[in-house]
């Protein structure tokens, strides 16, 4: 370390100094709040200076680290920043906002702040005196140079929406104010400036940082950890960009939150976690998950670690392609994949999606794949069904893999839904047992689920209800439907009592909670009949509700224990066909119709997933990257040409099939 001292902000906007955003960094995160905060700040020592023009009164914002780079050419004076992007940042848009706030009374000011945030050279070249990457390039460059967000996506970027919240903090100062709180920002803002020389490891500043509690992602200290390396810097534009940050929509979605366990993760988080698992075949806590990373990377070589960000970019590729959000929207139940996810994400299993992603990564044949996580799901509800525990789930899951694994080393051959069966069957502990349809059964009849599992159950049982060929309609959307209690759980008020001990109240009572009493209703009619008595709630049901699930049990003159009953057997039925012990898919399986793409993730299925599937050598595959996966397997070509992209290994067949001795072609080609 050069040095390290308290410095005012003015130093940062001074000379022909300029500071690099690195690629690795995050992108601009502060919002609202962070902006208001920095504002008071602000605006409390300008009253100060205001009242008392003697006063000395400072308020520090934190920390900037930066780090000398080595200069390209003679003279030229360029720094890292290593920390602080997002402070620094704020405030060139501050000082951004004054230059276009300034009405002219002083001649000289706007032209005073807009020479802080550029700088130029001998030769007349212009620079800017902060440089990002990435997509914040584009909005930083527009707001600075006044160039307008033509040409850019979003409007909303919160880069252009900081800068129009200072311009709104400003309107109501003239020049000369304006001019007060330019000294102040420059003189009395002070932060804590640590310079470091090039030979110093900034990475021991993230980690120190990071355990100081600034809110540093895994994907984000993963990122900053492997590419310093510059031997891994040029796998960044070939595969963590397009892949993790190639626009805003991509970025978004791998910053999206979902449950993972007992714990909300985002979806890098999620998926890094999937993949560590996979490799190491242990369990990874998820509290450390930058840690485990950098001890398994540390074991590795450069030549391994590159291999590392290939593979992560392939399985990045599959998860991308996971069913979720628009897509599990609105199913019908011969949409095996789409209802699978649609389970674990609402029955909130998703500590299952290593096994899951392992399976996706290790099975070529989708029709497999299919068979897999149909046999996966039975097991999953049937469990889920039985109130049996989850709390050993993350060891159980990664046991499966292990086990799978076994039996692909040893046998030499693919895994298939036999060997799932046969691992699965094996466990006996409440733990980890496959629940027979005995089990099952009784778990039907006595079980008080939850309202969101029991929502779950009720709606993969619609929808093989409403599984008809014949049917105009065969999907349902589950979003408007909520849990109704065919018996109200206050019954007492509208339902006879037939001079019932208090043991039969606490029977019905029990009773009444369980699956053959529950059905699914809109929202609004559920919250109409409430605890109606069975008389009347009959011709709101029979007006309004449409699923067999309910209308078959609407001429039932009476809804007592003894209907329950009769109703769960008759459920009972249905779902033995949906979950079966078995490792046959329980209906027929039938491939999904081309969708439009997900909008969340437009980009990345436009290129990765083709309209149609092909043959080589007469064999059929889902698309020209599963033919490459299985001819790599069979060693008909070799590992090194394979292409990354969907889109890619289409082209590639096209063109080098005949090179490799292969008949390619498309389906109605």
């Amino acid at each position: 370390m050069i040095n390290a001292n308290k410095e005012k902000l003015g130093a940062f906007f001074s000379g022909q100094v300029q500071y690099v955003v690195p690629f690795y960094q995050r992108s601009y995160v502060w919002k609202e709040e962070n902006w208001e905060a920095l504002w008071d700040s602000i605006w409390n020592i300008y009253e100060d200076a205001g009242e008392d023009p003697q006063s000395k009164t400072e308020h520090f914002i934190g920390t900037l680290i930066t780090k000398q780079r080595p200069a390209e050419q003679l003279g030229e004076n360029k720094y890292d920043v290593i920390d602080g992007q997002q402070r620094l940042t704020t405030i060139a848009l501050l000082l951004k906002a004054m230059a276009v706030s300034s009405t002219g009374e002083l001649t000289h000011l706007g032209q005073i702040l807009n020479e802080l945030l550029s700088f130029g050279d001998a030769r007349g070249h212009k620079h800017l005196r902060i440089v990002h990457s990435r997509i914040d390039a584009g909005y930083f460059n527009a707001i600075i140079n006044q160039e307008g967000l033509i040409g850019l996506e979003n409007p909303d970027h919160l880069m252009n929406l900081a800068f129009e919240f200072f311009k709104n903090k400003l309107e109501d100062l003239d020049d000369p104010k304006m001019d007060l709180l330019r000294q102040v920002v420059l003189n009395r803002v002070p932060v804590v400036s640590m310079l470091l020389s090039a030979e110093d490891d900034e990475q021991v500043i993230f980690d120190t940082i990071n355990s100081l509690g600034v809110k540093l992602t895994t994907a984000e200290l993963l990122k900053n950890h492997i590419f310093r390396e510059e031997e891994l810097q040029d796998l960044y534009n070939a595969y963590w960009l397009p892949m993790f940050e190639e626009d805003e929509d991509q970025i978004n979605f791998w910053n999206k939150e979902k449950t993972a366990g007992r714990v909300i993760r985002t979806n890098v988080e999620i998926l890094l976690y999937c993949y560590l698992v996979i490799k190491t075949r242990t369990e990874v806590k998820l509290e450390t998950l930058f840690k485990e990373y950098k001890r398994w990377l540390g074991e590795k070589n450069v030549s391994e670690r590159k291999d590392f960000l290939i593979e992560l970019h392939r399985y990045a590729e599959t998860y991308l392609n996971f069913p979720a959000d628009e897509e599990l929207t609105e199913i019908a139940f011969a949409d095996g994949e789409e209802r699978f996810f649609h389970v674990i994400e609402n029955l909130e299993i998703t500590t299952v999606l290593p096994l899951v992603l392992y399976i996706y990564n290790t099975i070529i044949d989708s029709r497999q794949r299919q068979e897999m996580v149909v046999l996966l799901e039975s097991y999953l509800v049937r469990r889920n069904v039985c109130r049996y525990t989850t709390k050993n789930y993350n060891n159980l899951f990664v046991e499966i893999i292990r086990a799978l694994a076994k039996v692909s080393s040893i046998e030499n051959r693919p895994i298939d839904k036999n060997d799932l069966l046969t691992i699965l069957s094996a466990y006996e502990e409440e733990t980890n047992v496959f629940p027979d349809d005995r089990a099952f059964a009784e778990g039907f009849a006595i079980s008080a689920l939850t309202n969101k599992n029991a929502k779950e159950i009720l709606y993969c049982i619609a929808l093989k209800q409403k599984e008809d060929p014949n049917a105009d309609v065969q999907k349902l959307n589950g979003a408007g439907l909520s849990v109704e209690h065919i018996m109200p759980r206050k019954w007492e008020q509208n339902w006879k009592l037939n001079d019932m001990t208090e043991e039969g109240k606490a029977e019905r009572n029990k009773k009444l909670r369980t699956l053959g009493n529950l059905t699914l209703v809109t929202k609004r009619l559920n919250s109409k009949m409430q605890n109606a008595k069975w008389d009347d709630k009959k011709p709101e049901l029979r007006r309004y509700s449409s699923l067999e699930m309910t209308t078959h049990y609407l001429d039932n003159d009476i809804w007592d224990e003894n209907a329950i009953g009769n109703r769960a057997e008759d459920l009972m039925k249905i779902a033995l066909e949906i979950w079966p012990r078995t490792a046959t898919v329980s209906q027929p399986y039938i491939s999904p119709p081309i969708k439009a793409p997900n909008k969340t993730k437009l980009v990345k299925r436009s290129k990765t997933k083709l309209p149609r599937g092909c043959f080589v050598d007469g064999k059929h595959y889902e698309n020209a990257n599963e033919a490459i996966k299985a001819l790599v397997i069979v060693g008909k070509i070799p590992k090194k040409v394979v292409p990354t992209t969907s889109y890619n290994a289409h082209q590639w067949l096209l063109n080098h099939s005949a090179k490799y001795g292969l008949r390619y072609s498309r389906d109605e080609d």
